[in-house]
């Protein structure tokens, strides 16, 4: 297509109505699309979601505004459906992008009536409870690396799938894995890496049986589920019915389900269903030719209006549909501002309480002008929206494009000052100056702080490799140090699963990463189980580890003061003290209510012995050691100075 002025089409021929796609009303079935180009719209009728088995085709009727239409006079639940378009003389086939259902491996869409798919009483289900952002506790996990792996303890027909989730009672060696895990940690939402329909796993291969691997981000069909993460992918109502199920069996248990969304690009360019539906419409272009911001070979033009609408189509039907709790956006660098802030009053209409956050950065660079893009430093433009801390992040362990790079915990001490900028929630605080960059949030909410995700080198790794002449324990030590820091910042704390327990992800014989001399996979998107895979044996061996980071998410929740919510409570709730020693940091932070009135002071050493700090003045009490420990029923009071174990965070009560 050659359109010279995208905002003019607009004008002139968007459609904002809610009845895109396939909708049963009583006995008939009435399908809706955009097309506004297309010289035809053949509406086609399928059996089964492959195959040769098409019931009929029927010419549909174009209406205003673009939109083609036809009314089948029968509920047609259970269909399935795709739609042909013809441009420039040549017709093609492709599924509806406003499918909210489809087949085996997403060719076609299914028509559901999503009453029939709801578990008994879905009704009754309610979304946790979540005041502010900053009370949250996020844990990320990939629905197959969650119970792939047999020491799950989860059925075999249930591994790598949405079923794994509900199954109280799995354990290893009596060591609790899965969802009774889940509950024991104490966090209190799960991200889960993306669930809706992507495209290069086979579905027709049984999960514990299938080769290949990814993590999602290659989107097929954004309003349906994965198949592969279903007991039967070809029925598309047990996909729907099973995912239902998990975010009900979270729900009882007081945990939230966040939605990995890849509203940036989708996998395929020219073989896309956006592009066979409208050629060039939904992507951004460069030169005649898709544009690559997002580094996969295309990227979504969300400043057009009908992409815009298809995305805050899709997160509220996720939202309504599913009863989702969050969601996190990838690159969300590539999405325009204006969309961002539309998105966050979309879901503040459904339920405020929803949680939004995403990567303030790009995969390339992209036609449209950084300032109108969701970048981190343009993040007072969409200030309800929050973003992930790289700055802390590299902060802590050190770089992650360069895995020998040290951090705060693995004694470089040159990022004291960025390291306190994020226990200050990234926010301004007249007690500290200089890096400006790590001065990013306009509330403590506004920051997701984390040292460890799907991205890049486990944290354990990381840190094996950077600190290779350290001990084993030196490390052990190090990991803790970087859980206290995430955990005792002001903002959003954000864990990966496994991390808890020293998560690994091993190269396994012909790894596809170049670089031979590092035995880990940084880039683990389609590397196989035996890298991905949560081994719950590791929970086992490295018990006291998890049991430190159950301590820092309880203490976490019973001290107000760890989770302010605002700027202003920041700067006036907390200060940083002097330790002696400007390379350990000490810091109080004060709960003004009356009813629970208190003072803490955390201390942070990041050298390799036990070491001498300064206190405010006052008696305290240790409510957390190195070990996790509460030694506040010892009646052992510390005042002047305090000993502090090597590389450690100490945690007082102020008497």
């Amino acid at each position: 297509m050659n359109i010279q002025d995208y905002e003019k089409f607009d004008r002139e021929n968007a459609y904002y109505g809610n009845d895109l796609g396939a909708v049963i009303i009583d006995n008939e079935t009435r399908f809706k699309v955009w097309a506004p180009e297309s010289a035809i719209a053949i509406l086609n009728l399928y059996s089964e979601g492959e195959g040769d088995n098409l019931i009929e085709s029927i010419p549909m009727l174009k209406l205003e505004k673009g939109v083609w239409f036809v009314t089948v006079p029968k509920n047609l639940d259970g269909t399935f459906y795709t739609y042909t378009f013809e441009y420039n003389g040549q017709r093609r086939e492709t599924i509806d992008i406003y499918a909210k259902a489809c087949g085996v491996n997403g060719d076609r869409g299914a028509v559901v009536d999503f009453n029939t798919t709801n578990p008994e009483n879905w009704e009754k289900v309610k979304n946790p409870e979540c005041k502010s952002p900053c009370d949250t506790v996020i844990y990320e996990t990939n629905v197959r690396d969650f119970s792939i792996d047999k020491t799950s303890g989860v059925s075999e027909k249930n591994r790598g799938r949405f079923p794994a989730f509900t199954k109280s009672g799995t354990s290893y060696k009596g060591t609790a894995t899965c969802l009774d895990h889940l509950k024991s940690l104490g966090i209190t939402h799960v991200h889960l890496l993306p669930v809706f329909d992507f495209a290069t796993i086979d579905e027709r291969i049984p999960i514990t049986e299938n080769k290949n691997y990814n993590w999602g981000y290659d989107p097929k069909n954004y309003n349906c589920l994965e198949g592969s993460y279903s007991t039967n992918p070809y029925d598309p109502k047990i996909r729907i019915r099973e995912f239902k199920m998990l975010i009900k069996s979270l729900h009882e248990n007081n945990i939230g389900v966040i939605m990995d969304v890849v509203y940036n690009h989708t996998y395929e360019s020219e073989n896309s269903s956006f592009h066979k539906t409208f050629p060039f419409y939904y992507h951004r272009t460069s030169q005649g030719w898709f544009s690559n911001g997002s580094g996969c070979g295309n990227e979504l033009a969300s400043e057009r209006a009908m992409v815009r609408k298809y995305i805050l189509d899709s997160v509220e039907f996720w939202a309504r549909e599913y009863k989702i709790d969050g969601f996190r956006f990838d690159l969300m660098g590539l999405i325009d501002i204006e969309t961002v802030n539309l998105i966050r009053d979309k879901l503040n209409e459904i339920n405020p309480q929803i949680l939004m956050y995403g990567e303030g950065w790009t995969g390339g660079e992209s036609p449209i002008s950084s300032a109108k893009l969701a970048y981190k430093w343009n993040s007072y433009q969409f200030a309800r929206v929050g973003l992930f801390n790289d700055n802390l992040r590299d902060a802590v362990k050190g770089s992650v494009f360069n895995i020998y790079d040290k951090g705060f915990v693995s004694g470089n001490i040159h990022t004291v000052n960025t390291i306190k900028r994020g226990l200050a929630g990234s926010v301004p605080h007249s007690q500290l100056t200089g890096n400006d960059e790590a001065c990013f949030a306009y509330n403590p909410s506004q920051t997701v702080n984390y040292c460890e995700a799907h991205d890049n080198h486990t944290l354990w790794d990381k840190l094996a490799v950077s600190t290779e002449n350290f001990t084993l324990n030196e490390r052990i030590k190090m990991d803790k140090l970087s859980a206290a820091i995430v955990l005792l910042s002001q903002g959003v704390p954000f864990l990966e699963l496994g991390q808890d327990f020293l998560r690994s992800k091993p190269k396994i014989p012909n790894d596809r990463e170049t670089d031979k001399n590092i035995p880990f996979n940084g880039n683990s998107y389609n590397a196989p189980d035996e890298t991905n895979s949560i081994k719950w044996n590791q929970k086992a061996e490295n018990i006291s580890v998890f049991r430190y980071y159950k301590a820092l998410i309880a203490l976490r929740k019973k001290y107000p003061q760890l989770r302010l919510r605002t700027r202003e409570c920041a700067e006036s709730q907390m200060r940083f003290f002097n330790t002696g020693d400007s390379s350990i940091i000490g810091y109080t932070l004060e709960n003004n209510d009356p009813k629970s009135k208190s003072v803490i002071a955390i201390l942070l050493n990041p050298y390799t012995n036990d070491r001498i700090a300064d206190l405010p003045e006052g008696e305290y009490t240790i409510i957390l050691n190195s070990d996790g420990e509460d030694e506040s029923k010892s009646g052992r009071t510390i005042s002047g100075q305090v000993q502090l174990d090597a590389i450690s965070a100490l945690v007082l009560l102020k008497k």
